[in-house]
């Protein structure tokens, strides 16, 4: 997808709003103008990110995103100072922020000082973290280079495009480098899914669903929950419950095990992260209390190092979002 049909297929129809201010002039050579030229009258844009608001299912949320028909997405001086702006105003504005990079990484025509400029970028996002405010990535067909290496892996989620190459060294790159071609199938938002680097890889049709989940947890702040959730084997469990009839409940050898925990006390919870690991992270809603969920899947008979690190990114997670954590052990 272009930049403008992915915003058009993402938020309500008709609610985006643009915030780009005119390029900055960074004084190209003739070659660079040429070339800066021939991108704008490709794409109708004037750089290789849009940026603005709008409404995802009636929440507003500041959102970016690249094109990479732009002299393939890379970020130069212009490219980051609009960039930074807009996270900027998202942390002013208090929104959620979607990032949604498709680049090469940084411009190449405009040598270390481009590359200088991730630091502005990755320095606003972290100040954007620290207010506690969403941050959160799609990283779209390709993502590679410094853009991966920055802005694009600090998010409090990070999802992909099916099928999209993500890597910091580009395979044309490597290729060059080592004269053999990158194995198949590595640089892949299904291959990173598998090893914990991506959290979800999301249709671009489903992408706003899936937000609007993540959100409902993340930008929620309720109490502690009302009444008694009872698990599915009618066992009690709540303020009027004796602590001996809690006892009872942890040694029944067919207790409720954190996925059935999930679909009885947070049916609509959002999974993320690492499968298989034996860990079950997700954003949920118990009762009215949002928070990060973090259990054992009882099904995993020992939890290995990946585990630990998937538990340990829950803690954090919550911790930046200031959200309470909930644990289920078996």
């Amino acid at each position: 997808m272009k930049a403008r049909e992915f915003l058009a297929t993402l938020l309500d129809a008709g609610t985006y709003c643009s915030w780009d201010a005119p390029p900055v002039n960074v004084r190209p050579d003739r070659t660079y103008a040429a070339e800066l030229a021939a991108a704008r009258e490709k794409t109708g844009l004037d750089e290789s990110v849009i940026t603005g608001s709008g409404l995802l299912r009636g929440r507003r949320v500041a959102v970016v995103a690249g094109e990479f028909d732009f002299l393939g997405g890379s970020i130069g001086v212009s490219a980051a100072e609009r960039l930074a702006s807009a996270v900027e105003r998202a942390t002013e504005e208090r929104l959620p922020l979607i990032v949604a990079p498709a680049s090469g990484g940084t411009r190449m025509q405009e040598g270390t000082v481009a590359f200088l400029q991730m630091i502005k970028i990755a320095t606003a996002v972290a100040a954007h973290k620290d207010a506690a405010l969403p941050y959160l990535v799609y990283l779209r067909h390709p993502t590679t280079g410094g853009v991966l290496a920055s802005w694009g892996s600090l998010g409090h989620l990070t999802l992909a495009e099916p099928g999209a190459l993500i890597g910091f060294l580009g395979p044309r790159v490597y290729e060059a480098l080592y004269g053999a071609p990158f194995p198949e199938g590595v640089q892949t938002a299904e291959n990173l899914h598998a090893h914990g680097l991506v959290d979800l890889v999301v249709d671009p049709t489903a992408l706003a669903d899936i937000l609007d989940r993540a959100l409902g947890v993340i930008t929620a702040r309720g109490g502690v929950p009302a009444g008694v959730w009872r698990n599915t084997n009618e066992v009690a469990c709540g303020p009027d419950t004796s602590a001996w009839d809690s006892v009872l409940a942890t040694r029944k050898p067919d207790r409720p095990d954190a996925q059935r925990f999930l679909q009885s006390a947070a049916p609509g919870a959002l999974q993320f992260g690492l499968p298989g690991c034996g860990i079950i992270l997700a954003l949920a809603r118990i009762g009215e209390t949002p928070c990060v969920f973090v259990g054992q899947d009882r099904m995993q008979n020992a939890l290995g190092p990946a585990a630990i690190q998937v538990a340990r990114r829950g803690i954090r997670l919550a911790a930046e979002l200031r959200l309470p954590r909930s644990y289920g052990c078996r």
